[in-house]
């Protein structure tokens, strides 16, 4: 009990442990109770694979739910569709359909918690900065309003100080540019250190992808420092000249903006690109369509970002699935043993990504997860996502500022065989004990990565099956399943009685439609998540 992650004396709450490089428990299939094996309940049905069908978004990919998005606002449209719509098109005005209500803004900001706070920040600064008139107090007092203020500027500050080094370099460039514009936005600029000012204008001039760039070269304009585009603009004059078939719309915007000049081909390329479901793309190819002498030109498109009336923008109404979804529900295909059974048209995307030479390089390494994981040779892209994933470094200790990084690494290492590396983990102090679902998901991460002796001390003197039990009860089916998956790897102890109980305690997890889908609570529609849960615990 004292060692405990979950259930732990409070003066023991930062204490750190630290994990050791041994081999993860391989038992998974049968438990020991009083000595002697128990059964498990098998997968239902066996229409898993059919069933995916269900969640097939727009792009080949699975959507992380089957509920419909597209009625709610969220910070990343809000920022770059109203970006958009404050262009200036021939004799059109691009200002903003509606001026941004600033409780709105902050309230999205409080709320729209898929980003960190850094990010949601610059989205913050974004939005604002469509608006003429706005003054760098108004962001920080919506940030402040939303109480994201203060971890937005301490997290952008120690990134631009110390980068993760989990990110690969153009993942890198493009965060720092970003958490630079925002603290200028701020009016904190002035803290970041010269240095790393310096050290972000040469990581420029080496970068190839003309998007990160253009970004990195705008913000440190912004605070005075000049850098140069070098290797994004070799050959930039070939490519502007070409067809369509070279960079994708939103690195060729990136390109002519960079360059300074919009040739025909690439005019008559990006034209399309006005219509594109990113509203990212949309305005840098309308930048780009519009700078030189846009009295000259043709008059656009009027823009697609359809502003409300109190001034945010709703998510994109197209169904779009994820990588990360996607390889939760590879992974429930394996648990199912349905893998040899994964939908033709998922097994034709993850090709044609892996064939796809301008695939953004950070969806390299889940690419090659996936692919690995549904035993799938998915080209170039792929293999080079299998080399990324072993040279990625798992911080030294998990904080709050780098826990996307960790996991990351961590859940690579896990797919790949890779061996446990040294790490610490701090203990949450703020988690509820009750139901410790961080607590239990740093456990199964570590247990993955083959660091069985770690996550078996971090869980000693918990009795994680009665966790799983009461979680399942209280309609967590998340935690639940990393609860077992916990006790597996801790070889903990789990009552026949709960396995026999375990299909009809699951049973009102099943979507109603889909019912070899499962969703995170009762009565909910599936998710790819919730899915993988279900399968895992019926493994």
């Amino acid at each position: 009990m004292k060692n405990s992650l979950l259930h732990r004396h409070p003066r023991r709450r930062n204490h750190v442990l630290a994990a050791v490089a041994v081999a993860m428990a391989a038992a998974l299939g049968a438990c020991l109770y009083g000595g002697g094996p128990v059964e498990r309940p098998g997968p239902p049905g066996g229409d898993l694979a059919e069933q995916l069908d269900a969640l097939r978004g727009a792009n080949d990919l699975v959507r992380a739910s089957r509920a419909d998005v597209g009625r709610d606002p969220a910070l990343y449209p809000t920022a770059y569709g109203r970006l958009e719509a404050a262009l200036t098109t021939g004799r059109q005005s691009g200002e903003p359909e509606r001026e941004i209500r600033p409780a709105a803004l902050a309230d999205l900001a409080r709320t729209d918690v898929l980003d960190t706070p850094a990010w949601r920040a610059h989205y913050v600064c974004l939005s604002l900065s469509a608006s003429r008139g706005r003054r760098p107090a108004e962001a920080a007092t919506v940030l402040e309003r939303a109480g994201v203020r203060d971890q937005a500027e301490n997290e952008a500050l120690a990134h631009l100080r110390t980068p993760d080094r989990a990110d690969d370099g153009l993942t890198s460039l493009a965060t720092r540019a970003a958490f630079l514009n925002t603290l200028t936005c701020l009016d904190r600029e002035r803290e970041v250190p010269r240095a790393a000012l310096e050290r972000l204008a040469a990581d420029t001039a080496r970068a190839d992808q003309p998007v990160p760039v253009l970004y990195a070269v705008e913000a440190l304009r912004a605070v005075g420092v000049r850098a140069h585009a070098t290797r994004a603009l070799r050959d930039a004059d070939v490519l502007l000249e070409g067809d369509c078939v070279g960079p994708d719309p939103i690195q060729r915007a990136a390109l002519a903006l960079l360059r300074q000049r919009l040739p025909q081909p690439t005019h008559d390329c990006l034209r399309p690109a006005l219509r594109d479901p990113d509203p990212q793309t949309r305005w840098l190819v309308r930048r780009a369509l519009t700078f030189g002498a846009p009295g000259s030109s043709p008059s656009l498109p009027t823009p697609v970002s359809g502003v409300r009336s109190d001034g945010l923008v709703a998510k994109s109404p197209a169904q779009l699935g994820t990588l990360t979804a996607t390889y939760n529900a590879a992974r429930a295909l394996t648990a199912g043993a349905e893998q040899e059974r994964a939908p033709g048209w998922l097994k034709k995307r993850l090709r044609q990504m892996g064939s796809d030479r301008r695939l953004d390089p950070s969806d390299r390494v889940l690419l090659a997860m996936t692919c690995h994981r549904l035993a799938l040779r998915c080209g170039p892209q792929a293999e080079k996502g299998v080399e990324e994933a072993a040279a990625l470094k798992v911080p030294a200790r998990l904080t709050d500022a780098n826990q996307r990084g960790w996991y990351g690494a961590m859940a690579a290492r896990a797919e790949f065989g890779l061996s446990c590396r040294h790490t610490s983990v701090t203990l949450p102090a703020d988690e509820d004990p009750a139901v410790p679902s961080r607590s239990l998901r740093t456990v199964v991460a570590l247990a993955d990565a083959g660091c069985a002796d770690q996550a078996a001390r971090l869980t000693e003197g918990t009795d994680l099956p009665a966790l799983a039990r009461e979680a399942l009860a209280g309609g967590d089916l998340l935690t639940a399943s990393d609860a077992v998956q916990a006790a597996l790897a801790s070889d903990q102890s789990i009552p026949q009685a709960f396995w026999t109980q375990l299909p009809g305690l699951l049973r009102r997890y099943r979507d109603a439609d889909f019912p070899d889908l499962y969703a995170p609570s009762p009565g909910g529609v599936a998710s790819a998540d919730a899915t993988r849960a279900a399968y895992y615990l019926l493994a």
